[in-house]
Parts: structure tokens; sequence; C-alpha cells
């Protein structure tokens, strides 16, 4: 029964990843924290796991489909997400290795619950605030380090954030931005992932539910590109916002459990 509990999960996470450009990480890692199966630790690596496979098969299909990416812009946010990505999963190890898990897990809620609002209030005001096209290509790459640590740090996958930050940053529209936040999520989870396989730590973790994981990304990965591409700008910004309010409420009852 776990095992499909955690199968649709994924792979509606995986849908609304590859279609609102929500990482899907931010609904695996909420509604897993919810079901409280795993420990914090845990949820992260199937979480990471889910997130990578789901950009594996959304990059294939925009790359297929020719997605014209700005080369620059994505090599360098996607180098400044692996680096970011390292810092990030190592701040999350020293935190969790020195407090109370639910303490982590309350802790990662607030900071998504912040960074969910402040994402509600750039939506509703978005008309009125100046927008950039940033060229330089430090700041391009300090771009990445930020969204890439600050993803893995709270195990998210950083899709809200990313698809937010480019369409301001970059003057990106928000299927554009999307295409981006995918590969910006994709290259931040190699380098969590690959922490733990050079730590000789994969033998931590159930080949069962990794397996569960990359099936149902696949699946929801492949459906949520589709849509992605049927869909008008107009709708896809509808269910970004919606599917953002909900996550907000299932952060505020994640803090509540956390500090219980």
């Amino acid at each position: 029964m776990i095992y499909l509990l955690y199968a649709v999960v994924m792979f509606i996470a995986s849908v609304t990843g590859a279609l609102a450009g929500l990482g899907g990480g931010v609904i695996i890692k909420q509604l897993l924290d919810v079901i409280g199966y795993h420990n914090a630790v845990e949820i992260g690596f199937y979480t990471s796991v889910a997130i990578f496979v789901m950009g594996i098969v959304a990059i294939a299909k925009l790359y297929r489909n020719g997605f014209p990416f700005d080369i620059k812009i994505v090599s360098l946010v996607s180098i400044g997400s692996l680096v970011g990505g390292y810092l990030g999963q190592t701040a999350f190890m020293t935190l969790i290795n020195s407090t109370k898990e639910g303490y982590v897990k309350a802790i990662q809620a607030v900071l998504l619950a912040i960074t969910l609002i402040l994402i509600l209030y750039y939506e509703r005001r978005k008309d009125k605030i100046r927008h950039y096209q940033v060229k330089q290509p430090l700041l391009i790459f300090a771009v990445g380090l930020f969204l890439g640590g600050f993803s893995v740090f709270l195990g998210i996958g950083g899709g809200p954030l990313n698809v937010t930050l480019m369409v301001l940053l970059f003057s990106f529209t928000i299927k554009e931005a999307i295409s981006y936040s995918i590969a910006t999520v994709f290259f931040s989870q190699i380098s969590k992932l690959g922490s733990v396989v050079l730590a000789g730590e994969l033998g931590n973790y159930s080949v069962t539910f990794m397996i569960v994981a990359g099936v149902a990304s696949v699946a929801g990965g492949y459906v949520g590109t589709a849509l992605n591409q049927k869909l008008s700008n107009k709708t896809v910004s509808v269910i970004f916002q919606v599917l953002v309010l909900l996550l907000l409420f299932v952060s505020f009852y994640n803090t509540y459990m956390g500090l219980r």
C-alpha cells in the first residue's frame, strides 16, 4: 500500500513539476512529510531521485521538440546549481546532525512558507514590478548558485522560486521560465545524489522505493511536459498560482507538526 501511495504522490508531483514548473519536489517533500513513513534524510533522497528522473524526461522532450534554450544562460545557471546543490546538501546534513528532526522539518516548512507567500505576492503584482534582463555571466552563475543551494537545502527541487526569479531576472514568459527551471533543478539534484553515492551511503536506501520514484517520475514528467506545450501561458500561470496556494497550506501544517 505504501508503494502505491508513494507512486501516486510522485506521479502527480512530476506532472505538476513538468507542467507548472513546481519542480515536483515541492509537492513530494511536503506530502511525504505528511505521510511520515520515512525520516527527513530519506524523504530528501527519494525526492531527489524523483526530481532527477523527471528532469531527464522533461529536458529530453523539450530538446526533441526544439525548445530554443539560451546556451549561455542554461549553462551558467546549471553550473551554479551544481555548486549550490553541494552547498545546500552540506548545510542540510550539518543541521540534521545538530538538532531534532522535527525542528529541521519545521525550519524547512517555515522557509518554504515564506518563499511561497513572496511568490504569491509577486504573482499578484507582477505587472507593477520592474523586470530585468540579466546578462552578466557572474550574476547568472550567482542565480544558479542561490537556486541550487536553497532548493536542495529545503529538499523541494526549487520549482516555484526558480520560475518566479527567472521571469523577474530574465524577462522570460512563464513557459520559458518553467523550461529553464527544470534544467536548473536537474543539475542541482546531480550534486545531491552524487554526494550520497560518493559517501557510500546509497545502500542505506530502499531499491524498491527508488524504482517506484523513477517509474512514477518518468510517466509524470512525460505527461506534464506534453500538457505544458499544449496549454497557454495564461492557463499555466493560473495552475501555478493555485498549486502554490495549496502548498502554502501544507507548509503551515508541516510547520505545526514539526514543532509538536
